[in-house]
């Protein structure tokens, strides 16, 4: 009897497998301004051992007023294309100010024709940011000079805010709510608020997620004035079966290099 039901529940499995989901990218957020000092080499082996582990492709990071960021983005091009690795930029409007709309369109439009710069489905190239709501209105001009799939972190206003804001500009939604609060455990709530809010979006047909994962978080740098520990014993683990959960469109790894926080 034994044999006969394991032969069935075989054949079952068989007939009937268990949804299949499409293949969905998975990135690194890399903070150039962390790697001023970076050879061609020093791109090439990291983009090496992110793909060993599986990932996608690197998420720049980058700062309006460092001087690190031009050459330091040539060079990780210039690695990636000869990899066929992929990249896409995170303007960061918070760590140094606000990008100016005319840089952001500049180097959109220099490097987003590059073979390098992920494009979802071959189509529109990927942008993100680190925060920057208040410049939203910033990105109506710029996605219309760039085609840009335009998917911020606006962490600082809630989801239902911020696929409203500047008539609704942002195509899809990141977040940097990787870490449980307290003593609690991480849960999807965050997650499918966002989802959410993206169903929700004016003209409906929703929105892209890019949904976070992350291991733990602690930092002690007092000229920042930051110093706390977030619990993340088993967040890794439990975190990546939330994704398998959420199915977001998307997944981004918090992070790479942000050596201070990590």
């Amino acid at each position: 009897m034994k044999l006969t039901l394991t032969a069935l529940a075989l054949t079952a499995a068989v007939l009937c497998p268990p949804p299949a989901h499409a293949a969905k990218e998975v990135f690194a957020h890399v903070i150039v301004g962390n790697v001023p000092a970076f050879t061609l080499s020093d791109w090439t082996s990291d983009m090496e051992l992110a793909r060993a582990a599986l990932i996608d492709g690197f998420v720049l990071n980058i700062a309006p007023q460092d001087p690190s960021t031009l050459p330091s983005v040539a060079l990780a091009f210039e690695a990636a294309e000869s990899l066929n690795f992929t990249l896409f930029f995170s303007f960061d409007y918070l760590a140094q100010g606000p990008w100016p709309a005319d840089a952001v369109t500049a180097l959109l439009q220099k490097h987003t024709p590059s073979p390098a710069y992920f494009k979802p489905n071959g189509k529109r190239p990927l942008v993100s940011t680190f925060e920057g709501p208040a410049n939203a209105g910033d990105w109506p001009a710029i996605k219309a000079a760039t085609d840009a799939l335009f998917v911020p972190d606006w962490g600082s206003v809630v989801p239902a805010e911020a696929v409203g804001l500047a008539g609704g500009v942002a195509d899809g939604l990141f977040t940097f709510d990787a870490w449980p609060e307290g003593d609690t455990n991480m849960t999807v709530d965050g997650d499918r608020a966002v989802q959410e809010a993206l169903r929700g979006k004016e003209g409906g047909g929703g929105g892209v997620y890019m949904m976070p994962v992350a291991p733990w978080f602690f930092t002690n740098l007092p000229g920042f004035n930051k110093n706390w520990l977030w619990r993340g014993d088993e967040l890794w683990d439990m975190r990546w079966a939330q994704v398998m959960e959420v199915q977001p469109d998307f997944v981004q790894i918090l992070t790479w290099n942000d050596y201070g926080e990590s």
